[in-house]
């Protein structure tokens, strides 16, 4: 199986949507933590609040147009060929990309911020049709190793985007050169979604709903009377709360817990990403490219497990007595932080190991004149994790609770998904 995944990338089929979803996700997180660690080590002193609550602020807006526009996006998404939106999807990337070298030069965070929610809101329409496009590019036997190389891939799109955004946004005309990158990279992507193969309109006949709130509604109806769907589309959705949760919260647990400067923040944060992204290509040789559900309860106590023990082994709040931050190679001197870093991959590659096989469900079991539909629908559920999520982290952090707090709530908070996860695998 693990062969017959990566030869995926050797296809005409396949490979365009790769390298087009690789990309923007990288500019997306490029941007995204280039502002989180502004926010971190600059801009949040010079405004006297605390960063965690910054952040948390920052990564919510960029969800919220999931929220809102996702009912529309998945309408247009099966009324017309995917192929032909994802171009015009890519082009307003290209815009945001200007805007946002823009707001560099001007060191706006407003402006910065305005982009952020601008990047949510593209992201809300490529989403439906990056996943429901993929069972008509690919066999059924080949729908889970392509969803794993997505998830893998755009983990990897991540940890380069936050390696080079967290090491060059801080230095000397970092800003200047990472808009440079940004705007290529929404060029390259342009080019490469124009060679998605076609597909044709799914349901060419849709009436659109311009009205997002009674579409809303009909469509999170209609997935959640759907047996298979809706535990589908909780497993997904808590997988990427727990994720947005993680990636906020480190730079705070990092500065604060640990004592490490923004190359420990980005090095830890890649090794979570990379983390995610193994753990979503080694689910599909386990499974041997079965559309399963059996993988999710075990993983899903697997994450509860390591992330307490990454709470426990983190220095008590006292911990950091040194005036100046570590760099990374003392940093990892210490070998109680090879351990906490360690545990953290693991945290990582459990998640990946439950999300993969739930969006190759979500797929398999939607009927393609709806299936673009039914993953907007899970995005909006996603988006409603996630920025409620970090709305209660942020919470949490103003009424005295810490970043590692945090993710202990939501370490424990895992044991509430077990039962979802033995109803789909049930109903399966």
């Amino acid at each position: 199986m693990g062969r017959a995944q990566f030869s995926l990338l050797g296809t005409r089929r396949f490979l365009p949507l790769f390298i087009t979803q690789f990309l923007g996700a990288m500019n997306d997180n490029l941007f995204r933590q280039a502002l989180i660690m502004l926010i971190t080590y600059r801009i949040a002193e010079e405004m006297a609040m605390q960063p965690a609550v910054l952040n948390n602020l920052a990564i919510g807006l960029f969800i919220l147009p999931y929220f809102i526009f996702s009912a529309l996006a998945g309408q247009l998404a099966d009324k017309f060929d995917k192929s032909k939106q994802i171009v015009w999807i890519k082009l307003w990337e290209v815009g945001l990309m200007l805007t946002g070298a823009i707001a560099f030069h001007l060191e706006s965070l407003p402006m910065m911020i305005g982009v952020l929610s601008g990047l949510g809101l593209q992201s809300t329409f490529f989403g439906p049709i990056k996943y429901s496009i993929l069972p008509e590019l690919t066999t059924k036997e080949e729908l889970l190793g392509a969803n794993g190389l997505i998830e893998a891939g755009t983990f990897v799109a991540i940890l380069l985007g936050l390696l080079v955004g967290g090491l060059l946004v801080l230095q000397p005309g970092g800003t200047e050169k990472m808009a440079y990158l940004m705007i290529s990279l929404a060029i390259i992507g342009t080019i490469s979604g124009s060679l998605v193969p076609r597909t044709g309109a799914a349901a060419p006949a849709l009436k659109l709903n311009l009205n997002i709130f009674s579409a809303t509604g009909q469509q999170l109806k209609a997935a959640w009377q759907n047996d298979v769907a809706r535990p589908a589309i909780i497993g997904i959705s808590w997988i990427w709360l727990y994720g947005s949760i993680y990636i906020t919260q480190i730079p705070d647990i990092v500065k604060n817990r640990l004592g490490g400067d923004e190359t420990v923040v980005t090095v830890i944060i890649a090794c979570f990403s990379i983390g995610i992204g193994v753990g979503s290509l080694l689910c599909s040789r386990l499974l041997k490219g079965e559309i399963s559900a059996k993988l999710a309860r075990p993983a899903l106590l697997a994450l509860a497990t390591l992330s307490t023990l990454f709470y426990l082994a983190l220095p008590g709040e006292n911990g950091v007595n040194a005036t100046e931050p570590m760099d990374l190679a003392l940093f990892m001197d210490a070998t109680s932080n090879w351990v906490s870093l360690a545990l953290l991959i693991g945290v990582a590659m459990a998640a990946g190991m439950v999300i993969v096989p739930f969006y190759a469900i979500l797929q398999d079991r939607s009927d393609r004149t709806e299936r673009s539909r039914m993953i907007a629908a899970n995005n909006i559920v996603n988006s409603g994790f996630m920025t409620g999520g970090t709305i209660i982290a942020a919470i949490l952090i103003t009424l005295g609770l810490t970043s590692s707090h945090v993710l202990l709530i939501y370490a424990l908070a895992n044991l509430l998904i077990l039962p979802v996860a033995a109803k789909l695998m049930a109903r399966l």
